[in-house]
């Protein structure tokens, strides 16, 4: 039995096998896509008493050194959406602490190794500050000082009020000649002065490390 098509009908399987062609280039192109997106990551280890640490994404070392304590890496490529992030001893296979990320494309981040085999993320805001300013945020990260604290420009106002451990503070534009100082939170009972050295145009993160009172220090992120 011969089938017949007429001109009509196969036009319009023409067009439909070309609309279908369409769409899979299309699904072919968003799930390429996805495999590309990609972040940026500074691993920086704020826990005292540690060894130095490499940084793990989804199994595989992100750092090319150990980051010591008081150290950064520079911001490393990874590939974005939810990988798993690992925290380990260099030279070791233990995983002192292991956690789920969720980082979007073009997106920078800093990521901390802190006290008791913790962890935290901290995205960064790289927008530009005024040309005349520095941009800086504050965040606790001592062991030591667990109870809110207070941040402010050394002898002058305070920025930042009852923030909490690990917790980043928003970023303010200072004045590059300024330096600053932690307070016991709600009061002038100044806990550490902050001679942080800043410049124009650039942007920091300064956090509190030292698992005691004794050892309680700064340390200044450039971030740009």
């Amino acid at each position: 039995m011969k089938t017949f098509f007429n001109r009509k009908h196969l036009k319009n399987l023409s067009l439909l096998l070309f609309a279908m062609l369409l769409l899979s280039a299309a699904f072919t192109s968003c799930k390429k896509d996805k495999t590309d997106y990609k972040a940026f990551v500074m691993v920086t280890n704020s826990a005292q008493a540690s060894a130095p640490q490499d940084f793990y994404v989804d199994g595989v070392k992100a750092t090319s050194s150990a980051v010591a304590y008081g150290e950064s890496s520079n911001f490393l490529e990874v590939k974005a959406g939810e990988p798993e992030g690992a925290f380990k001893s260099s030279g070791t296979s233990t995983t002192n602490v292991s956690f789920d990320l969720q980082l979007a494309n073009n997106f920078y981040y800093d990521i901390f190794y802190t006290d008791n085999n913790s962890y935290t993320v901290a995205p960064v805001d790289r927008s530009a500050p005024p040309s005349d300013k520095a941009k800086v945020r504050f965040i606790n990260l001592s062991s030591a000082v667990v109870s809110n604290v207070d941040f402010g420009i050394d002898g002058g106002d305070k920025l930042v009020s009852a923030l909490g451990y690990t917790v980043a503070s928003a970023y303010y534009n200072v004045d590059p000649s300024k330096t600053f100082a932690v307070y016991t939170s709600g009061s002038a009972s100044v806990l550490l002065s902050i001679p942080a050295t800043l410049q124009a145009g650039h942007i920091y993160t300064v956090y509190l490390s030292g698992a005691t009172s004794a050892t309680l220090t700064f340390h200044t992120i450039a971030e740009n």
